[in-house]
């Protein structure tokens, strides 16, 4: 059973694309672990890749092609050739809008009775699909369209996601829902030595992650000896003009703007942390929510993220996008005890650590694969 795994980049800028796109090709290819696996990409040469955090399975293998043609959509001349040497038995497409989504419709359409499963990575979701959004219906016109009636099983990381496909105008042989895994042998915790009052938030720095409102809702609050500490990386206009926020709402000595971290250092960085903010407009999944919960740490996210458990289980806060909500929240968080977080923390890592482990997700999309394989036969 060879898989073959088809997105745009695996920079970091992709954020829980690439993320996902690797876990799940690691899942896999540990469990098919007697065939070779492949995962195709674009070359990135401005930003920084995942790779290098990843102990790769033998049978997996990472091609990176060479690209030319506007930032919009970049092409890779050898991408369908490369595709066809491989001669899959699955193509799996993370991500929508560009060359792939191509060459994932070309493949399905030349091997009509391999299967082709589709990820769409929350892009169909209508924030997400607002930006851009008269070249997004073009390419849905003239590819999408015809990639969705192809595709065998359409593939969601959450259920906020699954209700909107399903409510869709859109058409899909199978939906399924299989949340993204954890790589729990990844992750490497380092003890924490003391409690520290420092709220921190790893994500891509972009408008649809809510960090405007995050720092309208510090105004006039008690930070009680707390720190926000924001990494990430963002275009350079949209940091400076949080940055100039940050210095309007004299919020300089209580929350810091700081580069993107990765690997070794970004699991240092949570380890030191004592919650975890996301406040964002829209998720998919937000792996990096699931991240943090597997380091202990309480949740502040928003409504507009499939993580409604962390309010049914006590995990931290789940309220609306909103400034007055984000106020409260943060102020509860401020003026918690050391022992009341570490519960919270303490009840998140359980719940992640059963419910979202990397080789039991990858498992329900193995069973999928295999279903699907057996009633092409």
């Amino acid at each position: 059973m060879r898989i073959l795994f088809l997105t745009e980049s695996l920079s970091t800028k992709m954020g829980g694309i690439a993320t996902g796109t690797l876990h799940l090709a690691i899942g896999l290819a540990k469990h098919f672990n007697f065939d070779e696996h492949q995962v195709i990409t674009q070359e990135d040469n401005e930003h920084n890749s995942f790779i290098d955090e990843y102990d790769l399975p033998k049978n997996l293998s990472i091609i990176k092609l060479p690209k030319f043609g506007p930032k919009m959509y970049p092409i890779s001349l050898s991408m369908r050739k490369k595709i066809k040497s491989f001669d899959a038995d699955v193509l799996y497409l993370k991500g929508l809008w560009r060359q792939t989504s191509q060459e994932a419709y070309f493949w399905k359409k030349k091997n009509p009775n391999k299967t082709l499963i589709v990820s769409p990575a929350g892009m169909l979701q209508p924030i997400p699909f607002k930006n851009k959004k008269i070249l997004k219906l073009i390419s849905i016109f003239f590819i999408e369209k015809k990639l969705f009636k192809k595709c065998d099983i359409l593939h969601t990381v959450s259920l906020i996601e699954r209700k909107n496909l399903i409510e869709s105008r859109y058409k899909f042989k199978k939906i399924v829902f299989i949340p993204e895994g954890i790589p729990k042998s990844k992750l490497k915790i380092t003890k924490k030595t003391k409690f520290s009052k420092k709220l921190v938030s790893i994500s891509r720095i972009a408008p649809i992650k809510g960090l405007e409102i995050l720092l309208e809702a510090c105004k006039n609050i008690d930070f009680n000896g707390w720190k926000i500490l924001i990494y990430g990386n963002g275009s350079e206009g949209y940091i400076n003009k949080l940055q100039k926020i940050i210095n309007l709402n004299k919020l300089k000595e209580n929350v810091e703007l700081k580069e993107a971290v990765f690997n070794e250092e970004k699991y240092k960085v949570l380890s030191e942390s004592s919650a975890f903010i996301l406040p964002s407009y829209s998720e998919s999944f937000g792996i990096a929510i699931a991240e943090a919960m597997f380091f202990g740490l309480p949740i502040i996210t928003t409504t507009k993220t499939p993580w409604n458990a962390i309010k049914s289980r006590n995990l931290g806060w789940f309220v609306n996008p909103e400034k007055e909500a984000l106020t409260i929240a943060l102020q509860e968080l401020f003026n918690s005890s050391e022992n009341n977080l570490l519960k919270l923390g303490n009840r998140a890592k359980s719940y992640i650590t059963k419910k979202y482990d990397l080789m039991s997700t990858s498992q329900q999309m193995k069973e999928e694969i295999i279903s699907s394989i057996q009633i092409k036969k």
